[in-house]
């Protein structure tokens, strides 16, 4: 709407580098407080799950810290926010940093609904339940991401990714390299410890490549 482009165009000082985008965020905030208000209204907030996420990184915005945008396997490419409202079961203002993925979505909501999945078509990812509820931790290794596509802007480069605890480890086709980034200490993957931890770099390179296998996943072919 044009008035909230010029509620944002008018404030003053840093922030606000984009008053249409901020606009919409706006409007989208009040529209899912009307959803959310519905929900309750109608008696079916203990038996509603809302899950508030994004499928990739933002483009012609600003990310950082992160590295990249849209398209790359950078965070600034797949790190997004997912928020869980499911009173009842989630304890609300509860925070993780445990990686998902957002496959996992599929079992989960399989599980909260008390379905299981079709025997010849199982969930890639894994339910998110325990989590949520701050039972357990969750039961996985690593999370993976594959992407040996040209993005619309052209600009990344064909990859796949492993991400397990706090480091990351990219392999890229076009010259068979690697980059390894501890996310903890450096969330934008500014510093490749890669040549400093050969050993984790080529552990994790390993197992990306099993995993790659398993799925019988299309790569590209390395440069020689």
């Amino acid at each position: 709407p044009a008035d909230l482009v010029a509620k944002y165009e008018a404030r003053k000082g840093p922030g606000i580098e984009n008053p249409t985008y901020a606009a919409m965020i706006e409007g989208m905030d009040t529209s899912i407080g009307k959803l959310l208000k519905a929900i309750k209204e109608q008696g079916l907030e203990k038996n509603t799950i809302v899950i508030f996420t994004s499928d990739n990184g933002p483009f012609a915005a600003n990310v950082k810290p992160l590295r990249e945008e849209k398209g790359h396997v950078y965070e600034g490419g797949i790190r997004v926010p997912m928020i869980v409202r499911w009173p009842g079961h989630v304890k609300a203002a509860t925070r993780t940093a445990t990686p998902v993925i957002t496959m996992d979505l599929h079992a989960t909501i399989l599980e909260a609904t008390h379905l299981k999945p079709d025997p010849s078509n199982t969930p890639d990812g894994i339910s998110l339940l325990p989590l949520l509820r701050g039972e357990s931790a969750l039961a996985r290794e690593a999370i993976y991401f594959h992407y040996p596509n040209y993005a619309f802007h052209k600009a990344n480069r064909f990859a796949s990714v492993i991400r397990s605890g706090d480091h990351k480890l990219l392999w890229f086709y076009d010259d068979d390299s690697v980059e390894l980034y501890d996310l903890k200490k450096d969330i934008g993957e500014s510093r490749n410890l890669a040549g400093m931890m050969p050993k984790k770099a080529t552990q994790l390179h390993s197992q990306l490549k099993a995993w790659l296998k398993s799925c019988n996943a299309s790569c590209p072919k390395t440069a020689d």
